[in-house]
């Protein structure tokens, strides 16, 4: 699984992008860091970030708005360029760890959700 979160501004310009894996990492002879090549070496899990299922999974992405910086005397601050982005989120099932390739035609979006962000 792989979630997508991309933020754009009114224009269209993408200002963030960010991506996370959720899979099972086993590492080799259950020893280590390295991953095993095969099931005969796929002894034990290192990490486990898969999603459960039945359960529902919070996360936070901290995208900050573009903004310019702002001199007054000696305070420096920011001022937004926009008011408001919006905000594409996209699950993917990838069977085969594939977001490019042959083995990449089997992959489905599982989930799509578009929100308008603003601040005032």
């Amino acid at each position: 699984m792989i979630l997508d979160v991309i933020a754009k501004t009114p224009d269209g310009k993408e200002v963030f992008n960010s991506s996370k894996i959720y899979m099972p990492a086993p590492g080799k002879m259950a020893c280590g860091k390295e991953m095993g090549r095969g099931p005969y070496e796929k002894a034990g899990l290192i990490r486990d970030t898969a999603l459960p299922p039945h359960r529902t999974i919070v996360e936070t992405f901290e995208i900050p708005f573009p903004h310019e910086k702002i001199e007054h005397g000696k305070e420096i601050y920011g001022k937004p360029l926009f008011k408001e982005m919006d905000i594409d989120v996209e699950l993917w099932y990838v069977p085969f760890g594939e977001t490019e390739g042959p083995a990449s035609r089997w992959n489905q979006l599982w989930k799509k959700l578009t929100k308008k962000v603003t601040i005032d």
